[in-house]
């Protein structure tokens, strides 16, 4: 399955546990085709996975969640994500 981009190089999935690699791949791949509205449940149901599981994630590993969240975005999409994103901080 090709995406639209290759994270598994990033130093910071490399230096992930095997089962944080495991997770991200599975939400990589469950958010493969899928437009914002699409993808939210999928997202719910991963982080839930992750509190179940006591996993939590580094600033450079959650810039890594972040591009796989916003690899299958429309570019309008993009830019009302970064003005929520802007706003909760």
């Amino acid at each position: 399955m090709k995406k639209n981009f290759d994270f598994s190089k990033n130093p910071a999935f490399q230096a992930m546990t095997e089962e944080k690699q495991k997770m991200t791949l599975l939400l990589a791949d469950s958010l493969y085709h899928k437009n914002i509205t699409e993808a939210l449940p999928q997202i719910m149901s991963w982080k839930k996975q992750m509190e179940e599981k006591n996993i939590s994630f580094t600033a450079e590993e959650n810039r890594i969640l972040t591009e796989i969240l916003m690899a299958e975005m429309s570019p309008s999409q993009r830019k009302q994500y970064e003005a929520l994103k802007a706003f909760m901080k």
